[in-house]
């Protein structure tokens, strides 16, 4: 499941094949194992490249949810315990994913484009046919077992690995007077010192902030460009252990330029 979302992901770059339609196949193939239509994705993820680090093009970014301070201190009290809920340690690794790609990623919405609304629709009918004639040859148990054990690990990798890419200390948020692409790109993303294994589980996808500046780059050359690149452009690798300290880092802070713990009612 991993590696079927790691060529999803490249075939809606159109870095795994050279061909259009070949990417389109692909990429649909992949991604209907996973339950994340390609068309849907697509759309969304280049949304989220467009629009990295943007303090004003959030609602087009579907980056994990992030507030300002300032934001969140204004906030009444039930956006504030809904905000926390989603960035809190326990649900971020096991119900934030399965409403985010599992349960989210079935309704269509006006912010998507036909495409992948479209998409979203097909994937629909196909799954409920699908699982009705599962349901028939196989028990409830069978199929959680089979399935939907292998989606919720999968989903928990992904999680792990999609909040690691932008929600660092020292990354980029920025107002669209400041804005800077390649800014954002590069120094609003991560590169992550990881084992070869979970490089290979991931498709590289530590190499993160060079993925941002040159998306057009196939998972499995991140490695050589980060080589050729060197030192060239100064950046912090960040351990991968390191992550789990990053998750109690909820808010911005725009006048330290920081991710920071949400304050206490002190502050």
């Amino acid at each position: 499941m991993c590696r079927s979302y790691v060529i999803e992901h490249d075939c809606g770059h159109g870095s795994f094949y050279r061909s259009d339609t070949s990417n389109f196949i692909a990429g649909t193939l992949m991604g209907f194992g996973i339950l994340i239509p390609y068309s849907l994705w697509k759309f969304i993820h280049h949304s989220h490249h467009l629009h990295v680090g943007n303090l004003d093009q959030r609602g087009l970014n579907p980056e994990i949810w992030t507030m300002t301070v300032q934001e969140y201190e204004s906030s009444p009290l039930l956006k504030r315990l809904a905000y926390r809920f989603m960035r809190s340690k326990f649900t971020r690794f096991t119900i934030v994913p399965s409403i985010n790609l599992g349960l989210v990623f079935r309704f269509m919405h006006p912010k998507f484009n036909w495409k992948a609304n479209v998409s979203v629709l097909i994937h629909d009918l196909v799954y409920l046919v699908l699982f009705w004639k599962l349901s028939s040859l196989l028990s409830w148990t069978e199929l959680l077992v089979i399935f939907y054990i292998p989606l919720v690990l999968f989903y928990f990798v992904a999680s792990y690995t999609f909040y690691a890419q932008h929600q660092f200390e020292e990354t980029y948020w920025e107002h669209d007077a400041d804005w800077n692409y390649q800014e954002a790109s590069f120094h609003g993303a991560t590169f992550i010192a990881a084992p070869k294994w979970y490089c290979w589980l991931t498709g590289n996808v530590v190499y993160h902030n060079i993925h941002h500046l040159m998306s057009g780059i196939p998972f499995y050359h991140l490695p050589a460009a980060a080589k050729a690149l060197g030192q060239t452009i100064p950046y912090r690798l960040i351990p991968l252990g390191e992550v789990w300290r990053m998750l109690s880092l909820k808010v911005w802070d725009e006048q330290q330029k920081k991710l920071v713990p949400i304050p206490s009612k002190k502050h």
